[in-house]
């Protein structure tokens, strides 16, 4: 039996060459003879091999130098994160985009030397990329997934989930991002699961398959078609990736269809579907990451998983009651959210300026503008919901809004879009619009660490400027002018027609209150307006519920995310004294009516239920709204003589309750979410705790 020893005499004393496998990915080898202990963990037996000549320098040197744009890239032993995802490359380790300040780059733009023998590195290095991926994949990572296939099997539901899926794609929805691959990802779910016989040997065999293929790299070249790439992962060529799609869209359409017998028809059974197909979308997923292939259909797959679990679990952070259960859900949504924008910036998908992006197909290079988009507005409105910093800032980004017309946010946020006039509402002109008003949040959100009054005032002025720019460039088509019951377009329209007005609304909400003084005796008419538009179109969508059709943002996060904020300007300003002496113009049933409708939607249990997502956040702010009303319905006149006499202050409330009445949430200047710590501090005020 020889040993790792038996060779020495042919090799520099004290040197011992290392495999090809653990050579070419720069791992430490044991040089054990005929295979390595780690070729042997990896179940590459077949590939450990040792150089005859391992010390041996060839004699002909070719220079090394940047191929030009016209001949032919050799191979790597990096995996290149670009739009041709043909070139054969070595999956691990996969480093990412590589920006230009990064040290890869720096040390390509030396002229180094390198080895004349490149063909002969090149086999090397795709005879090891060629191999059966399986090989390289852990037994029990291949264990993990023939569970879920037999799990799938043992509850044989998939024709139900398939009937389900057909009925929500038939509304006119879908999912946002990968809306046009669910159809093809549901066919193939169906076939392959149809395959098992609920036996291990099976199951592992299926799990084996998938492994196989989701190991492979997706080919991409700029002439391919968008159905010669839907084969590259449906079909005889199915990947984890084309599970987790179709069980992320069974779960986004039990959100959606309030019933859908015989399936569910109870709120229970339809809340138990959700968490069950949720759950195997994150099997999968789980099942994806370990592989480090990282590509366009596992990016796919992150967001619309992260939109899942933000319209399934919620995305409160804490409360007192629940405040373990209420914190691991909101920081899965947070954190599946922060995988998403690490995704897009190790794919390079934040530099859209680059050839190697715009060398994509047409369909690939919209969507991945339209991924970026969407992430991008994404962390905004999550960042402000949960009084977070972004994650991603669009100083340090270059992209493209998506759509008929390209135009970069660095143009957007100079001058208005321009919007195909022909083009009815839809997934890519919704994204368009999150982008621009993300863009603007994030300008705002940064006038509130301004300190001087000043010179925030006229920098607010030059967004206000180019909000209602931006607003006024949308064609008419797309804008909500009427009210809701008054629009006749498709329920899925409707829908894109509310989500632009309240984000629209909701930039202008942002910008007031970047300028409110809570030292003021007097409220901010402007802000207040604004937040009864934005509570009115709430409520009315509301009420008209079943008239639409969710087209990416839910009912439940628009009334926590827009309503409450509207609802708790209005709450603050019904408080003050000065809103029922000077405010003439305001109509004040209206106000009321429209608060009274939230708390009892809320209350009976027609919008949210006690294990929905943000449940317990619109719960305290019900309970704080309805006492307020309450206390509301006392004879106006009373009410000054009430807080005038009032000189209890409840305990914990010294810092937010001054002596003179004043009530000062927003005295640190920062901007308010209006979640759960707000409403616990305004049912704290002396009005509402007598």
């Amino acid at each position: 039996m020889s040993t790792p020893t038996s060779n020495r005499s042919t090799q520099k004393p004290g040197k011992l060459p290392a495999c090809d496998p653990c050579r070419l990915l720069k791992l430490r080898c044991d040089h054990a003879r005929p295979v390595c202990s780690r070729c042997q963990e990896r179940g590459r037996v077949a590939d450990c091999k040792y150089r005859p000549r391992p010390f041996k320098r060839p004699v002909d040197r070719v220079s090394r130098r940047r191929p030009r744009e016209d001949e032919p890239r050799p191979v790597e032993s990096r995996t290149r994160v670009s739009g041709d995802a043909s070139v054969p490359s070595v999956q691990y380790p996969n480093p990412g985009y590589l920006g230009s300040s990064s040290h890869t780059t720096l040390f390509d733009q030396l002229q180094l030397q390198r080895d004349s023998d490149v063909s002969a590195l090149n086999q090397e290095i795709e005879s090891i990329s060629s191999a059966p991926a399986a090989h390289a994949i852990d037994d029990s990572l291949i264990s993990r997934g023939a569970e879920l296939i037999i799990d799938l099997c043992r509850i044989s539901m998939t024709q139900s989930f398939l009937q389900l899926f057909k009925k929500w794609v038939d509304t006119g929805t879908n999912l946002a991002l990968a809306g046009p691959f669910t159809g093809p990802c549901a066919s193939t779910t169906v076939q392959i699961l149809s395959q098992c016989d609920g036996s291990l040997t099976t199951a592992k065999a299926i799990a084996r398959n998938l492994f196989y293929h989701s190991r492979r790299s997706i080919k991409v070249h700029s002439r391919i078609t968008f159905d010669q790439y839907c084969a590259e992962f449906t079909g005889q060529s199915a990947r984890w990736e084309t599970l987790g799609l179709f069980f992320t869209a069974v779960c986004r359409a039990s959100v959606d269809l309030a019933s859908a017998e015989p399936l569910y028809g109870s709120e229970q059974k339809r809340r138990k579907i959700q968490k069950l197909t949720l759950s195997y979308s994150d099997r999968c997923l789980d099942l994806c990451l370990p592989l480090d292939c990282m590509d366009d259909l596992q990016l796919v797959l992150q967001y619309e998983n992260f939109i899942s679990h933000s319209q399934v679990d919620g995305d409160q952070s804490k409360d007192f009651k629940f405040k373990f259960l209420v914190m691991i859900q909101g920081y899965l949504s947070w954190r599946k959210l922060g995988d998403v924008a690490a995704s897009l910036f190790a794919l390079g998908y934040h530099q859209q300026q680059t050839e190697t992006f715009r060398a994509a197909p047409d369909f690939l290079r919209h969507l991945r503008q339209v991924a970026f988009c969407r992430t991008y507005s994404a962390d905004k409105n999550v960042s402000i919901f949960l009084g977070r910093p972004p994650r991603i800032l669009r100083k340090f980004c270059r992209f493209f809004l998506p759509g008929t017309y390209v135009q970069s946010n660095q143009e957007a946020s100079r001058k208005p879009a321009i919007w195909d006039l022909a083009e009815m509402p839809n997934f890519i002109t919704d994204s368009r619009w999150a982008a621009l008003c993300a863009i603007l949040k994030e300008d705002i959100l940064d006038i509130f660490t301004e300190d001087n009054y000043d010179k925030r005032l006229q920098r607010a002025l030059l967004i206000d400027a180019d909000v209602h720019a931006q607003w006024n460039a949308v064609p008419e088509t797309y804008r909500l002018q009427c009210s809701l019951k008054a629009c006749d377009r498709r329920p899925v329209d409707r829908d894109f027609m509310v989500n632009m007005k309240l984000n629209y609304l909701h930039v202008q909400f942002l910008l007031r209150l970047a300028l409110f003084r809570s030292t003021s005796s007097e409220p901010d008419h402007a802000l207040l307006g604004i937040s009864m538009e934005m509570l009115s179109l709430v409520v009315e969508t509301i009420m008209l519920k079943d008239q639409i059709i969710n087209s990416g943002t839910s009912l439940v996060w628009k009334v926590a995310y827009y309503g409450l904020s509207a609802a708790g300007l209005i709450s603050l300003t019904l408080i003050k004294r000065s809103f029922v002496t000077e405010n003439s113009q305001i109509s004040t049933s209206k106000v009321f009516q429209d608060l009274s409708i939230l708390v009892g939607e809320i209350e009976r249990g027609t919008l949210v239920y006690m294990d929905s997502p943000n449940f317990i956040l619109l719960t305290r702010a019900t309970q704080t709204i309805k006492s307020l009303l309450d206390r509301m319905m006392y004879p106006f006149q009373n009410m000054a003589s009430e807080l005038d006499t009032q000189i209890s202050v409840p305990v914990g409330s010294e810092d937010i309750v001054g002596l003179d009445g004043n009530w000062g949430l927003w005295d640190s200047n920062s901007f308010q979410d209006f979640e759960i710590n707000f409403w616990h501090n305004l049912a704290g005020h002396p009005f509402l705790n007598e």
